[in-house]
């Protein structure tokens, strides 16, 4: 439902109330999601001072996304996704206040690491397919794109803020206020979801057929995909990419402290920066997306994101690697997009949660391998040589998968 129809194209899916309220909460939310994220990662590296065990991190985090996901986006489909997704939030802010009573009271271990990770990766797991079909609910397939774009916005001015504010926060000595952060910061989606819960209840309601199998189902999901060839080798390179790419992000603790030197303020700042180019992209996205240039801009972005990564790889100073790690959160940012919009508008709305699940578990749920595989070369043979050697295996996959004309 349209409830304003006075913003420009660059804003259109805001002409929708429950978008509006959605996206307030949104961005909260993940603000308190990057503070942590960043916090946690900080805390292994005090705590065991390697970057292997970073990966392990990552890897118990995303190990959720692999083998849940595609079921999260099953459930969305099935059963009523606000009330779902209440649940969740309502499961995350307990193992948000959990965690920095732990750091609080100096309790703390890696062990205990592990595990509220896996809590709170069990939960996204089944909260991003389902918060993924939401926006499509909310804005409808005109403005979908527009959504997605702004959703990436809020999304990555988080990540620009997030890390540059657990930075500050960690430096000023109040680790446990990064989790509490968080903790608070789920009350606001939280309320956003109970606003739409009761202003538009339809959108509580499942498409999917309770009564069908799961075999049935995701059978139905998989010869959707295997008909149209382009979907699937997206599919394909973004597997790649939560393999070869998305894992750098556990190398940034270490690159930061033990290659340029950087103490905790200036690593959240390092984070900061790809965020700031993320957040960028997004904004360029929601100018200029709508001229129907997806498939252009997945086919570049999915050759220059690797590129940017090499860049960063080698660089020499604490400037070099914020300008290219900047650059490649806005090619990142276009790529993904472009992928999302692209699966969103092919997809039939009873498919919308399961293909978002699938792309959760292709772009997210790989990423277990790839930090654990990445933090033990890394420790063998350095970092710079590792992301250097994954980014290109990457390119090369690209280009193996997309040399040949494709039909959409």
């Amino acid at each position: 439902m349209i409830e304003n129809k006075g913003y420009p194209k660059a804003l259109s899916s805001l002409r929708h109330l429950g978008f509006r309220v959605f996206i307030i909460g949104q961005a909260i939310s993940l603000l308190g999601t990057w503070v942590q994220g960043t916090a946690q990662r900080w805390l292994v590296l005090e705590l065991t001072g390697s970057s292997f065990h970073v990966g392990i991190l990552g890897a118990v985090s995303g190990l959720p996304v692999l083998f849940f996901s595609i079921m999260g986006g099953l459930l969305a489909d099935r059963f009523p996704k606000v009330s779902f997704l209440l649940l969740i939030h309502t499961l995350i802010f307990i193992q948000a206040m959990a965690f920095g009573f732990l750091v609080q009271t100096h309790q703390i271990t890696f062990s205990w690491i592990l595990f509220l990770a896996l809590l709170l990766g069990t939960g996204m797991s089944f909260e991003v397919p389902a918060r993924q079909s939401l926006v499509f609910d909310l804005v409808g397939g005109k403005d979908i794109t527009n959504g997605i774009a702004l959703h990436s916005t809020v999304f990555n001015i988080a990540r620009f803020c997030g890390p540059a504010l657990a930075g500050i926060l960690m430096s000023a000595g109040l680790m446990a206020d990064c989790f509490y952060f968080k903790a608070t910061s789920a009350l606001a989606i939280m309320c956003s979801l109970f606003f739409i819960k009761k202003r538009y209840r339809s959108f509580d309601e499942p498409l999917g057929n309770k009564g069908e199998s799961i075999i049935v189902s995701f059978q139905e999901l998989f010869y959707f995909i295997r008909k149209r060839p382009f979907l699937l080798k997206i599919l394909l390179a973004i597997m790649a990419f939560g393999i070869m790419l998305l894992p750098y992000s556990i190398l940034l603790p270490s690159f930061g402290r033990n290659i340029l030197g950087l103490n905790a303020k200036e690593y959240g700042f390092m984070c900061a920066a790809n965020g700031l180019g993320a957040l960028f992209g997004a904004i360029f996205v929601a100018i200029f997306g709508h001229g129907g240039n997806r498939k252009s801009w997945w086919l570049l972005g999915c050759f220059l994101f690797p590129l940017s990564l090499c860049l960063f790889a080698i660089s020499q100073s604490f400037l070099e690697a914020c300008i290219f790690l900047f650059v490649s959160g806005f090619i990142m940012v276009i790529t993904s997009t472009s992928a999302i919009s692209i699966l969103q508008i092919e997809a039939k709305d009873k498919l919308r949660g399961r293909l978002m699940g699938l792309f959760t578990t292709s772009f997210m749920g790989l990423f277990p391998f790839g930090s654990l595989l990445q933090g033990k070369i890394a420790d063998e043979i350095g970092i710079r040589q590792t992301i250097v050697i994954f980014s290109a295996v990457s390119f090369f996959i690209c280009l193996i998968l997309f040399t040949k004309r494709n039909k959409p």
